[in-house]
């Protein structure tokens, strides 16, 4: 069993699939989504394995959840290269999918996710990224972390949120949104973080690719995307947005809307 996409726009031009991270889940990029569909795009966001209405039973390592993506592509019937925009776990997915897959991709726009190559190689030189990261030493604490991610109406989140993006406040019925997808989900978006996998190496992405980082993020340092243009055979164009942290789509929906269009319309 797949999992889900959530409905996508329907017309002739490009299509473009869009893979939520933690903590969120495919109706992150609705904002996103009617904007490309104005601009004559199929847009489909996914729910990843682990993410109610999407199939919960694991495992949940990077190279299934890589294949995952390969398989709504095929359910959704798109034989052709498709445009992938992917924030934080969903650009990591990504990356990893264009990487083993790259005939199924024409161009992308990662968001918030530096590619694992290059975090084990520059966390190294800024150890505060470990300290940020103490979130992902937390969860594996199995169903201690479960309990205490869920309790008081997943405030733990609350906190994530905060912490992540410090000079925004994400919208409260989106937060409402997830939190229930997390309700009925729940414990697989914390063991998705004891699944692993992350050791994807460095074969070359011969995919366009535009990453956007945020100044503001505390999640994780843009700085951990330093010199990731070496695993790129083609084009890749880094941004630092000032203002943006670790939700850029949901903080400047406009700005990001207007950078993947004209990302895509590049290619």
């Amino acid at each position: 069993m797949s999992p889900t996409p959530r409905g996508s726009t329907r017309s002739t031009g490009k299509n473009v699939i869009c893979v939520h991270g933690f903590p969120d889940d495919a109706s992150s990029f609705d904002a996103l989504s009617i904007a490309l569909g104005d601009n004559g795009h199929d847009v489909a966001s996914m729910f990843l394995r682990g993410y109610h209405p999407s199939v919960l039973e694991g495992p949940y390592d990077l190279p299934l959840l890589t294949e995952d993506l390969i398989a709504v592509l095929d359910a959704l019937g798109w034989t052709d290269p498709v445009y992938l925009v992917g924030h934080d776990y969903g650009a990591q997915i990504g990356f990893a999918a264009m990487a083993r897959h790259p005939h199924r991709f024409r161009a992308a726009v990662t968001l918030s996710g530096a590619h694992p190559a290059s975090i084990a190689k520059n966390a190294r030189r800024h150890p505060k990224q470990l300290w940020l990261s103490r979130y992902i030493i937390f969860f594996q604490l199995g169903r201690f972390a479960d309990r205490m991610v869920a309790a008081r109406s997943f405030a733990y989140i609350d906190r994530l949120w905060r912490r992540w993006s410090p000079t925004s406040v994400l919208d409260h019925d989106h937060r409402t949104r997830v939190k229930a997808t997390l309700a009925r989900s729940m414990p697989a978006p914390v063991a998705m973080y004891r699944g692993g996998g992350f050791e994807i190496g460095q074969r070359p992405i011969p995919v366009p690719t535009l990453f956007i980082a945020g100044n503001d993020d505390g999640c994780i340092l843009p700085e951990m995307s330093d010199g990731q243009e070496s695993l790129f055979s083609t084009s890749y164009r880094r941004e630092r947005w000032e203002g943006a942290g670790h939700f850029p789509h949901l903080e400047q929906p406009g700005r990001t809307a207007a950078a993947v269009r004209d990302w895509l319309a590049t290619y």
